[in-house]
C-alpha cells in the first residue's frame, strides 16, 4: 500500500519530511490492538487495515492544508489524536492516510471564565492538574486520563462526576472544525471573533455536526480546536502519592471524601438515588459493578481472579451499595451539611450503614487506574451505555444481564425491569455468551444520577480474552442491539457503533437517512474515515458469523461510493475514477 509520490510531495510540503512517514514500522505502531478497548474482535480483523501514511500537523492551518490535498488527490483519511477508542478510530481502507494531531497541543486558559482552549494533542491528565491549579475541575472519561481532552468529549465526555458537571455537549464552547473537503469553519463565538468563551444559543446548532450522544468518529471533518468550559473546585490542591502502579490523588478531610452505604434491597438502592437527586447533594452518586471492588483490592490478574472467582451469583444478589462523593465546594460546613443530609436519606432505611473508604481517588478525578483496571482479560468494551431516565437505567441493565446469561432465554419475559429466572425451553439459542465473556455472576452493569438527579446514565461493560475464539463477544453485542429495540431502550450507540440500517428505521424513525444525507452532502467523496458510519454493516455482512442474525432489511448497495465497502478498494477506487 503506498500513496502516489505527487501526493507525498504535496504532503510534506506541509509538515516537513520529519512529520510524514511511510516506514512500514512505524504504521506498525499504528496497528489497533492487541489488548484494550474492544481489540481482538472480529471487528478489528474484518476492518481494520494499516495506514499506507501517517502525517502529524502542527497548525489547524496544516490540518486544512492536508485534508485538500486528500480531496485533491483522492486519498482517503482518519482523524486521529491518542487512538485510545480502539479499532474504529484505525484505518478501514485501503492507501489510507492516518492525521494524527498529537502535536496539536495548542493551550490557553481563561481564568475569568473558567474555560480552557486546547487543541486536539492535548491530554486530560495534564489538562485536569492545569485546572486544579487554577482552583477548578473537569470530567476525567473512565476510560482513562491518558485521551485527548477533544476526541473525548466528541465522543463520550462523562463520569459519576456527572451529576453536577452536566453533561458533555454543554460544556463544548467554541470550536473550530475542517470539514472533509477543507474549509474551515468556525462554531460559537469564534464564528464572529477570536474569543471561543461561548458555544451556541438555545435550540439546533452546528454543534450536531460534532455529535449527537456519542460522536460519529471522525466521518464529518476534523476539530482542531476547542474551548471547553471548567467549573470552580476547592482552593487547596489535591496531592498525589504512592509509587506507580498504585498511585492516587490524596483526599482532603472535611472537604472531600468518598463514602460507601450498603442497603438491603435494590428499590432501596435506587430510593436512595432518587432522594439524593431531590435533595441535591453529592457531586457523584453510582452504582458500579461489583467486580471493580475485586479489581480495586487485587495487585495484578492472578490475585483478581482469586479474589473474584470466590464471588457467585447468590452474593451478588443480596449486595446493594451506593458509592456517593461530597465535595464541600465552599467550605467545610457545606461538606457537613451534605454528610448530613446523606446520613438522614439512609437512615430509613432499616440496617443500612456507612462502609469504610480509603481517603483517595484512583478512578474520577485524575484516573491512576484506568489503563489497568480494565485488563483481567485482556480486552473490554462499553458494549452500551445511555442517558436517559433512572427508570430506564436500572431496567436496562437487568435486561442485559439477562441476555447476556443465557442469551435470548427468557427475555420475552422481562416486564417492567422484572428479570425473570431463565427458562427457555424450544427459545432460540444461538451460542450462548458466557463463557465467552468475562463471568460476572449476572451483575447488572452500572447506573448513576446525572445532571442534578434529572437523568439517570446505564452502562454494561463487557470483557473477553482476546486470544480465545471471540465470536461470542460480536454476537452478543449485535443481540444487545435487537433486544433494546424490542423493548424500547434507547441507545447513546447508534450511528457507527451498530448497523445503520438496522437501528435507523426503529429510531426517529428513520434517522440514519438522515444522517447519510448529512454525511453525502459534506463529504460527497466519502475520504473522512470511509465507511463510517456505515461500517458497521459492512462489518455484519463480511461476518459469516453472524448472517444468521440477519432479519433487518439491508439494502441492494449502500448510498456510498463503492470502494469504500470492498476489501479491493485501491482498485475500486481507480475504477470510479479515484
Amino acid at each position: 500500500m503506498s500513496l502516489s509520490r505527487q501526493a507525498m510531495k504535496a504532503l510534506e510540503a506541509v509538515t516537513g519530511s520529519k512529520y510524514l512517514s511511510e516506514d512500514p514500522a512505524v504504521m506498525q505502531s499504528y496497528k489497533s490492538g492487541p489488548g484494550g478497548y474492544e481489540a481482538g474482535l472480529g471487528y478489528e480483523r474484518v476492518m481494520t487495515v494499516l495506514p499506507a501514511a501517517v502525517i502529524l500537523p502542527k497548525t489547524t492551518d496544516d490540518v486544512v492544508k492536508i485534508v485538500k490535498i486528500c480531496a485533491r488527490y483522492n486519498i482517503p483519511y482518519v482523524p486521529y489524536a491518542t487512538g485510545f477508542y480502539g479499532p474504529k478510530t484505525h484505518c478501514h481502507v485501503d492507501d489510507e492516510l492516518i492525521i494524527d494531531m498529537k502535536r496539536m497541543q495548542h493551550f490557553d486558559w481563561d481564568e475569568k471564565h473558567i474555560y480552557a482552549d486546547v487543541g486536539p494533542g492535548v491530554i486530560y491528565a495534564s489538562l485536569q492538574q492545569e485546572a486544579f491549579n487554577k482552583g477548578a475541575y473537569g470530567i476525567i472519561g473512565g476510560g482513562g486520563a491518558q485521551c485527548s481532552a477533544i476526541a473525548n468529549l466528541l465522543g463520550d465526555g462523562w463520569s459519576p462526576i456527572s451529576l453536577k458537571i452536566g453533561l458533555p455537549h454543554r460544556r463544548i464552547l467554541g470550536t473550530e472544525l475542517v470539514l472533509p473537503e477543507g474549509e474551515l469553519v468556525k462554531l460559537g463565538s469564534l464564528a464572529t471573533s477570536d474569543d471561543p468563551f461561548w458555544g451556541e444559543g438555545p435550540g439546533p446548532d452546528l454543534r450536531i455536526l460534532l455529535r449527537g450522544f456519542t460522536g460519529l468518529r471522525g466521518c464529518l471533518g476534523i476539530v482542531t480546536r476547542m474551548a471547553i468550559k471548567y467549573l470552580p473546585f476547592i482552593q487547596e490542591s489535591l496531592v498525589p502519592q504512592g509509587i506507580a502502579p498504585n498511585t492516587s490523588l490524596k483526599l482532603i478531610t472535611g472537604r472531600i471524601e468518598w463514602t460507601n452505604y450498603q442497603v438491603n434491597s435494590k428499590p432501596e438502592q435506587v430510593q436512595a438515588m432518587y432522594d439524593i437527586g431531590q435533595a441535591e447533594v453529592c457531586a457523584a452518586c453510582t452504582k458500579v459493578p461489583v467486580f471493580w471492588r475485586a479489581i480495586a483490592k487485587a495487585e495484578d490478574k492472578e490475585e483478581f481472579w482469586d479474589i473474584w472467582l470466590k464471588e457467585n451469583e447468590e452474593t451478588l444478589r443480596n449486595f446493594f451499595l451506593v458509592r456517593v462523593m461530597v465535595i464541600g465546594f465552599c467550605n467545610e460546613e457545606q461538606f457537613q451539611y451534605e454528610q448530613d443530609v446523606l446520613d438522614e436519606i439512609f437512615a430509613q432505611f432499616e440496617g443500612s450503614h456507612k462502609r469504610r473508604t480509603k481517603p483517595s481517588d484512583e478512578s474520577w478525578l485524575k484516573n491512576a487506574d484506568s489503563s489497568g483496571m480494565w485488563l483481567m482479560t485482556g480486552s473490554y468494551v462499553s458494549v452500551e451505555f445511555v442517558i436517559e431516565s433512572m427508570n430506564q437505567a436500572v431496567g436496562h441493565g437487568e435486561h442485559y444481564a439477562a441476555l447476556k446469561k443465557d442469551n435470548m432465554h427468557g427475555v420475552d419475559d422481562v416486564v417492567d425491569g422484572d428479570v425473570p429466572e431463565i427458562i427457555a425451553e424450544g427459545q432460540p439459542n444461538y451460542d450462548g455468551f458466557t463463557p465467552g465473556l468475562f463471568p460476572d455472576f449476572e451483575d447488572p452493569g452500572w447506573f448513576q444520577l446525572f445532571e442534578n438527579g434529572h437523568q439517570g446514565y446505564s452502562e454494561f461493560l463487557i470483557y473477553w480474552d482476546q486470544d480465545e475464539d471471540t465470536a461470542s463477544v460480536d454476537r452478543f453485542f449485535l443481540a444487545s442491539s435487537k433486544m433494546n429495540i424490542r423493548y424500547g431502550f434507547y441507545s447513546s450507540h447508534l450511528g457507527p457503533h451498530q448497523p445503520l440500517y438496522l437501528t435507523g428505521p426503529q429510531y426517529g424513525p428513520n434517522y440514519h437517512i438522515w444522517l447519510l444525507k448529512v454525511k453525502n452532502e459534506f463529504d460527497p467523496m466519502w475520504l473522512s474515515h470511509p465507511p463510517v458510519p456505515l461500517a458497521h454493516d459492512i462489518f455484519v455482512q463480511r461476518s459469516e458469523w453472524m448472517h444468521d442474525m440477519i432479519d433487518w432489511e439491508v439494502p441492494e448497495t449502500y448510498p456510498m461510493p463503492a470502494w469504500t465497502c470492498s476489501t479491493a478498494a485501491r482498485k475500486l477506487r481507480a475504477e470510479d475514477g479515484r
